[in-house]
């Protein structure tokens, strides 16, 4: 059934092929805003009062609750907990007494996976340093960047070279939880199913549908049979409606305005898409089925916002290679066999994918 899937994809998604010139719109793609710096900065502070009978606690799922947090302490005599969730991360920080519980909390629980997550257990100072090497609070980074490996200020991920040295690359800002939240809840509404995207593990196959050259980024489409349905169902609904769905009107062509429009390139089908940006006459889509952006005429965007064609998830997440690049080939519609062996250190929702073999 697997096997009829993948091949079965490839079809439906001959004509959602991206044109990869980098022209004067498509770097218009680029202009992304990283928003919540003030959220971020009052979560620093609110810690600032933790003592060092508080153990810090990373990478929990954020359904978990507090209650299921002092029972995963529960043999550390924990006294309360504080659980976080920002964005799509989620953390807490429990009281377990003294300095001597926190070390055997550490000692016991860090690296331990519950749920299919690998928990992270720092005593709080530890916590903190690492948070702040990963903040992105107000640098717009341009997503194909190669960045300074020393700087503390950008969300990237590092990868050996041949000479054994390291290369350090910017997550592309399509990527990022602050960006894609204040978009999928524009859209859908409703993000608690990204957690559920971020448990795959193990062996699996991806179609590939969006890279960023000579970067290990890129978005795929984890290939399962239930994947297969749910992409017939979005893609017939939205054939059906094409025709009469109306043209948007100038007013109504604004940032994070849900609609439909041509996937670029020759002969392409209608998609769901988001505005990230208003420029003149024109508008930069975020594909949200593909992962891919876009500048088109704000004329050739058409209405979608009734909740029915918004009650299928996107069909693509972002993976990030465990090593290598992608290059610069083409790789849309590839299909990938390997391994889903881990998250992204800062972004926990991006997986990192091990190839085994290249179909």
């Amino acid at each position: 059934m697997a096997s009829e899937a993948m091949e079965g994809l490839r079809k439906p998604l001959e004509k959602m092929r991206m044109a990869k010139n980098e022209s004067g719109d498509k770097q218009l793609t680029r202009r992304f805003y990283l928003d919540g710096a003030s959220n971020k900065r009052l979560e620093l502070k609110k810690t600032k009062g933790l003592k060092k009978k508080d153990v810090y606690i990373g990478n929990l799922p954020s359904e978990i609750t507090e209650e299921q947090i002092l029972q995963l302490f529960a043999a550390f005599e924990p006294v309360k907990v504080r659980k976080v969730v920002s964005g799509l991360k989620c953390y807490a920080f429990v009281d377990v007494g003294d300095a001597e519980n926190v070390a055997l909390a550490i000692s016991h629980l860090n690296n331990t996976i519950y749920n299919g997550r690998r928990l992270v257990v720092r005593d709080l100072a530890e916590s903190r340093s690492c948070e702040k090497s990963t903040e992105a609070t107000e640098v717009e980074l341009p997503p194909l960047e190669k960045v300074d490996k020393d700087s503390s200020k950008m969300l990237s991920v590092s990868q050996p070279v041949k000479d054994g040295s390291r290369t350090s690359y910017a997550v592309p800002l399509e990527m990022r939880s602050l960006t894609l939240v204040q978009m999928l809840t524009s859209c859908f509404k409703d993000v608690g199913w990204i957690s559920e995207s971020a448990k795959v593990h193990g062996n699996v196959g991806l179609m590939v549908m969006d890279t960023f050259p000579n970067m290990p980024y890129f978005w795929a489409m984890h290939l399962t049979p239930e994947t297969y349905v749910k992409m017939c169902q979005l893609f017939n609904a939205l054939s059906v409606v094409t025709q009469e769905q109306p043209f948007l009107k100038k007013e109504e062509v604004q940032r994070g305005k849900r609609c439909m429009a041509e996937f670029p390139g020759e002969g392409g089908e209608w998609n769901r898409c988001w505005i990230v940006d208003v420029v003149e006459s024109r508008v930069i889509l975020f594909y949200v089925d593909s992962g891919s952006t876009a500048c088109v005429s704000a004329t050739s965007v058409k209405s979608l916002d009734n909740d029915e064609f918004w009650a299928v998830p996107p069909l693509v997440q972002p993976f990030v290679l465990q090593q290598g690049v992608m290059g610069n080939r083409k790789m849309d519609g590839t299909i990938l066999k390997g391994s889903v062996v881990g998250f992204h250190e800062a972004e926990p929702h991006i997986l990192r994918f091990s190839i085994t073999d290249e179909d």
